[in-house]
């Protein structure tokens, strides 16, 4: 239901046909499946064979102390429900995106779900509750997760 509305509200911005030329082009040999994530517009666009599958709000890491870094990652492994060992909080649907496991995609917690949109995280990529679960089930280990 909120597609419904997010999507229209993000075209008139010009979100949605702005992403996925951004960085460059995306070749048919790397386009099974991916996440684009645009640290500006703070919206994540997931690609299946160079189609739009999805589009959502994100979080990702406040600028300075604890931004997000930008570049080519792949989704390494997954685990369902984890506690991060640094922070404390559970991480619902973590997706790990770097090599020492710092930074990932996952759910965001229920009292800053309402706060998507806005860079507040400690790196990682926050998605709403119905993102990450279903972008933990879409997006198979080693897909490609790009972040400008």
């Amino acid at each position: 239901m909120l597609n419904c509305f997010l999507i229209p509200f993000l075209l008139l911005r010009g979100v949605v046909s702005v992403l996925p030329l951004q960085g460059g082009s995306i070749t048919s040999e790397s386009a099974e499946r991916l996440a684009l994530v645009n640290k500006d517009q703070q919206v994540i666009v997931f690609l299946e064979d160079g189609r739009e599958a999805n589009l959502a709000l994100v979080s990702t890491g406040r600028p300075t102390r604890h931004s997000t870094p930008s570049g080519d990652f792949e989704v390494l492994y997954k685990r369902w429900s984890p506690v991060s060992s640094i922070y404390r909080v559970h991480m619902p649907y973590w997706q790990a995106i770097e090599d020492s496991g710092r930074i990932g995609l996952h759910q965001a917690s229920r009292s800053a779900e309402h706060r998507l949109g806005e860079p507040l995280s400690h790196g990682c990529v926050r998605l709403g509750s119905f993102t990450a679960r279903w972008a933990y089930f879409w997006l198979p280990v080693g897909a490609q997760v790009i972040i400008r």
